[in-house]
C-alpha cells in the first residue's frame, strides 16, 4: 500500500550562489544540481547532501558561508527545501510502465553497526558504493558522522543523492531561509 501522508521534506545548507544555481531547473530535473560539483571524500562519497533536520541545514549553511568568509565576495547562509515522493524512496511494488526502484542503501541504527563504518571509512579514502554492474547507490540514507572519530551526530541524518536517477525524485526546489546583507548567517 502507498505512503498516504505528504512529501518528505528535505534541506540543503548551502551559499546563495549555490542556491540559486541549484533551484535553477535543468532538463529534466526541476533543479539544477549538479553531481560534478559535490565534494568527494564524503561520508557516503560524491554526490547532493541533504537532511530531515532545518537545524542540521542551517548549521551546513553557516559552516560553508564560515569557510567562504574568508573571501571579498560576501556571501549569505541559504538553506533550500525539496519535496520528495516517499512513494519514489520506498516503493513497494513497480508498476507496469514504471521505472524500476531506486536503488537504496539505509543505515538507521546506532553508531555500532559495522557496515555504516566500513562504507564511511571507504568513501571517506576515496572509494565508491558499488553495486553489481558497477554503479553507485542511487540513493544512500544514514547518521552524520564526526569522522574521523567513529562517533556521530545526535539526532542528525543525512540523504545523499548519487545517480541522475536518484535525483529525478527531488522536487520543488525553494529558499527556506536565507541570511541578509547586514547577517548573512542564520540565527
Amino acid at each position: 500500500m502507498p505512503w498516504t501522508n505528504g512529501p518528505l521534506v528535505l534541506y540543503h545548507g548551502c551559499d546563495h550562489a549555490s542556491a540559486a544555481s541549484i533551484i535553477t531547473p535543468t532538463s529534466p530535473n526541476q533543479h539544477g544540481v549538479q553531481l560534478a560539483h559535490s565534494r568527494p571524500l564524503t561520508d557516503f562519497g560524491r554526490g547532493f547532501y541533504t537532511t530531515t533536520s532545518f537545524h542540521q541545514a542551517k548549521n551546513w549553511a553557516n559552516s560553508r558561508c564560515r569557510r567562504l568568509k574568508r573571501t571579498t565576495t560576501p556571501w549569505l547562509a541559504t538553506i533550500l527545501r525539496f519535496e520528495v515522493d516517499r512513494n519514489q524512496l520506498t516503493p513497494l511494488a513497480v508498476a507496469p510502465n514504471q521505472l524500476a526502484p531506486l536503488e537504496k542503501l539505509c543505515f538507521v541504527i546506532e553508531n555500532s553497526n559495522a557496515d555504516y563504518w566500513d562504507l564511511v571509512r571507504h568513501c571517506r579514502r576515496g572509494g565508491n558504493h558499488l553495486l553489481r554492474g558497477n554503479r553507485n547507490y542511487d540513493v544512500v540514507f544514514g547518521l552524520v558522522s564526526l569522522w574521523p572519530q567513529t562517533l556521530v551526530v545526535k539526532d542528525c541524518d543525512q540523504i545523499s543523492f548519487h545517480t541522475s536517477r536518484g535525483l529525478s525524485v527531488l522536487l520543488n526546489p525553494s529558499i527556506a531561509a536565507q541570511g541578509t546583507s547586514s547577517n548573512p548567517f542564520l540565527p
